[in-house]
């Protein structure tokens, strides 16, 4: 649990070898429409499940159901993060993949309960080859969304993007009255290149940032006995220092090292953004943040450096364990 610190400070190896990023590039979000709005989404997720469980006991039955392709979607989406990803542990090294699968349409623009469940499948199949290309013990598919989707011709190709991660094991950060750096925490703008003074630690003020923002923004939330928490309808925003202030940004190539003080006015402007003003700006109601990702970036024209942040929402709900199940491993052990 978070100290009363913590909850006060709520309230109130080369550079060029990191990812360009635009100066001029807006902030983004990952999904090109507005999440679906159900009046009860974990009824919606028990529906699917159902009809899934009775595609596997009863292959050979034909299920009539036709849904919108909306809701269809919005199953796929939801029930892969219900099911195989954990958004309250923390991960590094993040990877994004995208594929494509396509989804055919009746005359009535719906799609039949049995194609639904076949995208399903395949989507799960498509992530555990993913995951299986990476070929490191500690991957895990960290959260799956659906792009875009493009109809043609009585068919819809949908694009998926995966993100898989390494588990990671981190101690909590001791806070003080300004924030959680002390005067050891001076750290050169990216990772890997370490402190200022010790550049063979390999962090950078970006991983530190990242870690900080999590135990605080994230950390484990306990769900009610025989319950687990799931976060629905995930959209993921990017921004930068040249887009909101608050977030790092130094036109000073040859001043690279952010002292701690900075480090924590940095933690502070990033907490007020991913905690407030981002979802305002988004209209993101009842979101919360469940992953962080920040990369120390170079922008297009390599006259400044900047924080790219990769911030993931999702609305948290709570299901029975009895009924859903625990998260279960893409890949067996």
């Amino acid at each position: 649990m978070k100290s009363h610190v913590i909850q006060t400070i709520v309230g109130c190896f080369l550079a060029f070898m990191l990812i360009a990023c635009s100066k001029d590039q807006a902030p983004d979000a990952s999904s090109e429409s507005a999440p679906t709005s159900l009046a009860d989404p974990i009824q919606e997720l028990r529906t699917f499940h159902k009809h899934l469980e009775q595609a596997h006991t009863h292959s050979e039955a034909k299920d009539n159901t036709s849904l919108s392709l909306e809701q269809a979607l919005w199953d796929v989406e939801n029930h892969f993060n219900l099911t195989y990803t954990d958004a309250e542990q923390y991960h590094t090294g993040r990877n994004e993949h995208e594929f494509y699968l396509y989804l055919p349409l009746n005359g009535n623009h719906e799609v039949s309960m049995q194609d639904a469940i076949a995208l399903y499948e395949q989507a799960v199949d498509q992530a555990r080859q993913v995951l299986s290309s990476e070929k490191a013990e500690q991957r895990v598919f960290l959260s799956l969304n659906i792009k875009e989707t493009e109809e043609s011709d009585g068919m819809v190709r949908v694009c998926f993007s995966g993100k898989t991660g390494d588990r990671a094991n981190y101690n909590p950060p001791q806070y003080h009255v300004a924030g959680p750096f002390g005067a050891q925490d001076n750290w050169m703008f990216a990772t890997p290149l370490g402190k200022c003074d010790d550049p063979d630690i390999p962090s950078g003020a970006d991983e530190q940032l990242q870690e900080k923002l999590f135990d605080t923004l994230i950390g484990l939330q306990e769900a009610a006995p025989g319950y687990r928490n799931v976060y629905l309808n995930r959209r993921t925003i990017f921004f930068d220092g040249s887009n909101y202030p608050g977030v790092y940004y130094n036109e000073d190539l040859e001043q690279l090292c952010i002292p701690y003080y900075d480090m924590n006015l940095l933690f502070k402007g990033e907490l007020n953004l991913i905690s407030w003003r981002i979802p305002q700006q988004y209209s993101m109601e009842g979101y919360q943040p469940i992953s962080i990702n920040i990369n120390g970036i170079h922008t297009d024209d390599h006259h400044a450096v900047t924080h790219l942040n990769e911030i993931e929402y999702g609305i948290r709900h709570q299901v029975r364990i009895d009924e859903f199940g625990e998260v279960e491993p893409l890949i067996a052990d």
